[in-house]
């Protein structure tokens, strides 16, 4: 909004009718602050936001799944109305083997852990050496209960926004442990859901595939899939064989090694040896490439993204550009055949 507002438009917002009461709050507040002419919020199901997305606005700006995405640039096309997508992805973590696991392992629960991994550079899953896994279960295990001594019952810990999502993650657990993957919670008493609170505890999924749902689509959840590499072009090409992520995460004290992922694998966003660090700076541009998005913002990106810049010439009195281009050509045609002989 502030780029939105910083390039000098209007906006009209239609928030998400999977948070019915934070939609009916922002459709309260509003008002309160900003005439309606200048930002007025728009309520409803999934079928207003079809009608919204078809409106033809100068900018139509997205924020959710790849799925949704796709429709919503659909409808946009039939008004030729540029948009801006902000999806997501499998955002992947790549641990080269000389960093200091347990650190790694930090820096990645930490944000796997936050709003229960409902954010859209959460990251997705880890590729890590093959020799460091049983380590990786070890140290997960010690820091997320040092963190969270319980889930349930805890307030730290957020549920799962929508009872439809919290039955997606368990059926990809249940999907993967079908498949021959290892399941493996975080929790003390090793429960990994409850209904009653509709709180998925930390959950690592190990021996996955790509056959399994949880490597397919974009977890937004508390589950991370671990899966090992002998290589790291091994794990460089197995990023490179699928869709682009929002973003990547690179553990790796190697300079020289960090350039070469960097050149190597294309994501919208690259951060080293920590997760999610690059939404906080604000003058980044922030966005996607390819399935995770089109268009980036933030800072002055988003002026530049949510504004025209509109090319003004003034031609002088004498109009020489344009008598360069008046018949008769043959004078001039000689005369360019003169410099260039």
């Amino acid at each position: 909004m502030a780029g939105v507002f910083a390039a000098g438009n209007r906006a009209l917002l239609k928030p998400s009718e999977l948070t019915p009461k934070t939609s009916a709050l922002l459709a309260q507040l509003v008002p309160q602050y900003f005439d309606e002419t200048e930002l007025h919020v728009i309520t409803g199901d999934a079928e207003v936001g079809a009608a919204f997305s078809a409106l033809p606005f100068d900018h139509l700006i997205f924020t959710g799944s790849t799925n949704v995405g796709r429709s919503v640039m659909r409808a946009a096309a039939e008004n030729l109305v540029p948009v801006t997508l902000e999806l997501g992805g499998k955002s992947p973590v790549v641990i080269h083997e000389d960093f200091d696991l347990n650190t790694a392992i930090e820096r990645i629960l930490t944000i796997k852990t936050f709003n229960a991994g409902q954010i859209c550079i959460s990251p997705d899953y880890v590729l890590l050496p093959k020799q460091q896994q049983a380590d990786f279960i070890e140290h997960a295990k010690i820091f997320t209960q040092s963190i969270f001594p319980t889930y349930f019952d805890n307030d730290d810990y957020t549920s799962i926004i929508s009872e439809r999502h919290f039955q997606r993650l368990l059926k990809l657990i249940e999907d993967a442990k079908s498949k021959g993957a290892t399941i493996i919670t975080l929790n003390t008493d090793e429960t990994i859901a409850d209904t009653a609170s509709r709180k998925i505890a930390p959950t690592l999924i190990l021996d996955v595939h790509d056959d399994m749902l949880v490597m397919q689509e974009e977890i937004f959840g508390p589950l991370l899939p671990i899966k090992t590499y002998t290589s790291m072009e091994e794990a460089i090409n197995y990023i490179n064989a699928h869709p682009r992520p929002l973003a990547a995460y690179y553990f790796g004290q190697d300079k020289l090694a960090q350039q070469h992922f960097a050149t190597q694998t294309t994501s919208g966003a690259l951060v080293v040896n920590d997760v999610m660090t690059h939404v906080l700076v604000e003058n980044l541009p922030f966005g996607g490439v390819g399935a995770s998005g089109i268009g980036a913002y933030h800072g002055i990106h988003g002026f530049r993204r949510f504004s025209h810049a509109k090319a003004v010439v003034i031609q002088s009195e004498s109009g020489e550009s344009n008598l360069r281009l008046r018949a008769p050509y043959q004078q001039k045609f000689t005369a360019l055949q003169d410099i260039f002989n």
